[in-house]
C-alpha cells in the first residue's frame, strides 16, 4: 500500500465540511478497515513466486527440446558414420582419416569452442534462475 495515498485520502475525508456524522459503529468499521490497511500483508507467496514458477517450468521445456536435439543430432551422426563406412572405399576412407589427422588442432579448438559456449550458456541459466 502507498502510505503517502492512503494519508492524502485521510485527509480529504477529514477536511470534508458537509460530511455527515457516521455512528460508533460505522466509525469503529471505518478505523478497522483502515488500520487493516496499513499493517502488512500475512505471510504467504514471495512476490516473484509465480514468476519464479513460470522460469522453472520454461528452464524445463528448453532442457526437454534441448535433449531432444541433442538426440536427433546423435542419430544423424550414426546414420552419415554408416553411410561413410558403407559407400566409401578404403582409399577414400584413409584420404578422409588422413586430412582429420592433419587438422586436429583446428578440429579439437571448435570441439572446445562449442563446449565452452554450452557450459557457459548452462551456467548463466543457472545463475539466471537463481534471481
Amino acid at each position: 500500500m502507498d502510505t503517502h495515498k492512503d494519508k492524502i485520502i485521510q485527509k480529504i475525508i477529514d477536511d470534508q465540511k458537509d460530511f455527515q456524522e457516521l455512528s460508533g459503529n460505522d466509525l469503529n468499521l471505518y478505523g478497522m478497515i483502515y488500520q487493516s490497511l496499513e499493517q502488512k500483508p500475512d505471510a504467504g507467496f514471495p512476490l516473484g513466486f509465480s514468476g519464479t514458477i513460470i522460469r522453472k517450468i520454461e528452464m524445463k521445456k528448453q532442457r526437454q527440446f534441448n535433449l531432444k536435439l541433442y538426440a536427433l543430432f546423435s542419430v544423424l551422426l550414426v546414420m552419415c558414420l554408416g553411410f561413410l563406412f558403407t559407400f566409401f572405399s578404403r582409399d577414400q576412407l584413409s584420404v578422409m582419416i588422413s586430412t582429420v589427422i592433419e587438422h586436429k588442432y583446428m578440429i579439437l579448438f571448435f570441439v572446445f569452442i562449442v563446449t565452452s559456449i554450452q557450459l557457459a550458456s548452462h551456467f548463466f541459466t543457472i545463475k539466471k534462475l537463481e534471481r
